[in-house]
């Protein structure tokens, strides 16, 4: 039969100490390394399926970055075009965005003239314009209204109230 004594009950109650307070050393140590290395802010992006035309969300993650040069940020990823190739880019192979900036939560972009050139497997030009408003619309809550221009001349205005 085991026999109770209290003085090996006091060294087992030190030990338990030390090992829960190792834990909790290794939890926090755990949970501190963790949100260093997060790997970003989640943005969706929607793009026109190569295969059926249909809009499909594609998930990010970005460099958490503080407004407005998050929506920059996005907006140059979006015109890059989608990571998979089962989605069509928003505008023609080789556009890129000329300026960039908000202002009074209004996002101002001027596209290269290479939006106009139709080639390869992109959007119709209306139709990316369409996506690329929705997808900064549903991203940025602060964005109210986007102004699109290619070489300098207006194109588009939406602001979320015309949806």
């Amino acid at each position: 039969m085991i026999k109770f004594d209290f003085k090996n009950f006091e060294y087992l109650k030190k030990e338990i100490k030390i090992a829960l307070f190792a834990i909790a050393v290794l939890l926090t140590f755990s949970l501190a390394a963790w949100l260093i290395s997060k790997p970003g802010k989640k943005y969706n992006f929607r793009f026109e399926s190569v295969d059926t035309g249909k809009i499909s969300v594609e998930n990010r993650y970005l460099p958490r970055k503080a407004y407005p040069e998050n929506v920059l940020q996005y907006v140059d990823e979006l015109v890059l075009g989608p990571v998979t190739e089962r989605f069509k880019l928003l505008f023609s192979p080789g556009t890129y965005i000329v300026t960039s900036f908000v202002r009074n939560d209004v996002l101002y972009v001027n596209l290269s003239s290479d939006v106009l050139d139709r080639a390869g497997s992109c959007s119709e030009i209306k139709t990316g314009i369409e996506l690329f408003k929705t997808n900064v619309l549903n991203n940025f809550s602060k964005i109210n209204t986007v102004e699109m221009y290619i070489d300098n001349k207006s194109i588009y205005t939406q602001s979320e109230n015309d949806e």
